[in-house]
């Protein structure tokens, strides 16, 4: 029994420490694909900032493919989480769509390695890597576009919308958020963030006020 509760407790250690390396490893990776892009970045020197020898790195990711899809796993989880909660309580329709752009924005703009990452994996992303994107992965994308989708057509239940299609609002939304990040990464002393968000808002206020039709 007793050599059961050792080997139980050094296995609990182990998978502790596996745990530790990996969140480190991606840490460093996050920052290293925010700054350089999936090209510029490489592993060994990911595995530098991360004060892990380079094949611990490989020990837990077999490439940078695969590492680059674990940052970006993390960074859709993390901006769906954080939309939804600030969105999925309001019960407004109006509301939720507009709070979904101001949602987005809020959280790129507290966490900017957030928006460099979610821009660059929509825009430009090396068909090679989107083609090796995990289906749990894609389903993040997928989903959170689904739930856009939503948004808009319980507001075209409301007459919020008139005879436009929710679907092709939900993606306009989408398009001109993702667009406007991705300008930001790419030209940062235009606009800010909130700047863009209160422009981008302002055409979907328009839009659900009547004043676009």
């Amino acid at each position: 029994m007793a050599n059961s509760t050792q080997t139980s407790k050094r296995e609990q250690r182990r998978q502790a420490e596996a745990e530790l390396r990996r969140s480190d490893i991606l840490a460093a990776a996050a920052t290293a694909f925010a700054e350089r892009g999936f090209q510029g970045a490489q592993v060994a020197e990911i595995a530098n900032d991360a004060e892990l020898p380079l094949n611990a790195v490989y020990a837990l990711f077999k490439g940078k493919e695969e590492l680059y899809e674990a940052v970006i796993h993390a960074a859709a989880t993390t901006v769906r989480d954080r939309v939804r909660g600030e969105v999925d309580p309001l019960t407004d329709p109006r509301e939720k769509l507009l709070g979904a752009i101001d949602a987005l924005f809020a959280c790129f703009e507290d966490h900017e390695p957030l928006l460099r990452l979610y821009a660059r994996s929509t825009h430009g992303l090396p068909w090679r890597v989107r083609q090796a994107l995990g289906p749990g992965t894609a389903e993040l994308f997928v989903g959170f576009q689904r739930w856009l989708r939503e948004l808009a057509s319980e507001a075209g239940r409301t007459g919020l919308l008139g005879s436009l299609d929710p679907d092709a609002v939900a993606l306009t939304l989408r398009g001109a958020v993702l667009t406007a990040a991705a300008q930001w990464v790419e030209e940062p002393a235009d606009e800010s963030p909130a700047e863009a968000a209160r422009r981008i808002r302002a055409v979907f206020e328009a839009l659900l006020d009547g004043q676009g039709k």
